[in-house]
């Protein structure tokens, strides 16, 4: 967003200059995530798959269920998406957090898979 020098308000300001859409930046990072994701499934034995990158956010993001803490009591997961008292459970979705704001949040769901796929493998 930035400020329109061509367009003012009634009282001589510019206004808002939005832009809808996507930067073409996250088409590069959607389709860095498809090919790792991709090799992923393979190794794992996968054949018959399909894939697809957009700019367009999915319409069907849900967040929160999954409450993250360091009390079990008031959690359910700890501040690495594990499941308490529970060695080899993770949750990497978007239920860790308790509402998705705004914006989509699919990168964010993204960058705290990585994080956690980290944890895991620093675990093992």
């Amino acid at each position: 967003m930035a400020l329109d020098p061509d367009v003012t308000d009634r009282w001589g300001s510019a206004v808002a200059k939005v832009r809808i859409g996507y930067h073409p930046h996250d088409l590069k990072v959607g389709s860095y995530l498809n090919s790792h994701a991709l090799k992923v499934l393979e190794r794992m034995g996968a054949t018959d798959i399909s894939s697809d990158i957009s700019g367009s956010p999915p319409p069907n993001l849900v967040a929160g269920g999954c409450r993250f803490g360091s009390d079990p009591h008031t959690s359910v997961l700890d501040r690495d998406c594990r499941v308490h008292d529970v060695d080899n459970l993770y949750v990497s979705d978007g239920s860790f957090m308790p509402t998705g704001g705004s914006v989509p949040y699919t990168w964010t769901i993204y960058a705290n898979a990585f994080r956690v796929a980290e944890r895991i493998k620093a675990a093992m």
